[in-house]
């Protein structure tokens, strides 16, 4: 699995290095959330009706969330999970479903939002996967799919990429 304690230093080290550089404000600058316990974890099933992927579940553990990790949009924690953010988030999914078609891969089922922007279209969503040791894609929506990362470790990754990518542009 994934080192995130090297992860995080880098995210923190980009996220600090963005805001340093937003010099108009344009984003909110949030840090990890404390780790989550193992029962906490467990009942996200409970609102989703799907197996807590590994990986994320595993994320989870170490920051239950992040808010605003890229721009406004939040990576939901536990608390987040039956939220009004997550509702709506569900049904921005729905709708999406009904206009778009987006490719959940073998084996896997219905997306289940794990965060959304605070102000604009932007869903981070898992596709359900019946099998909790399998892991599943992320994939970014915005109107349709943005972008897909194979897994929530390499989503994560790709979220540093995008921060460092935004601190650039605003030096």
């Amino acid at each position: 699995m994934a080192d995130w304690a090297a992860l995080f230093a880098e995210m923190d080290a980009v996220k600090r290095r963005l805001a340093f550089n937003d010099r108009d404000g344009l984003w909110r600058h949030e840090v990890r959330r404390t780790p989550a316990a193992a029962e906490k974890i467990a009942k996200i099933t409970t609102v989703t009706r799907c197996p807590v992927d590994p990986e994320y579940a595993e994320f989870l553990l170490h920051a239950d969330g992040w808010p605003a990790i890229l721009q406004d949009i939040d990576l939901f924690g536990t608390p987040d999970f039956g939220t009004a953010a997550y509702t709506e988030a569900e049904e921005l999914v729905r709708v999406i479903e009904d206009e778009v078609e987006i490719e959940r891969g073998d084996h896997l089922s219905r997306l289940i939002p794990i965060g959304a922007s605070r102000t604009d279209i932007d869903i981070l969503v898992m596709p359900c996967s019946r099998d909790p040791n399998r892991l599943a894609p992320v994939i970014w929506i915005a109107g349709g799919e943005i972008e897909r990362y194979r897994t929530f470790s390499e989503f994560f990754r790709g979220m540093i990429v995008e921060n460092r990518g935004e601190a650039d542009s605003l030096a």
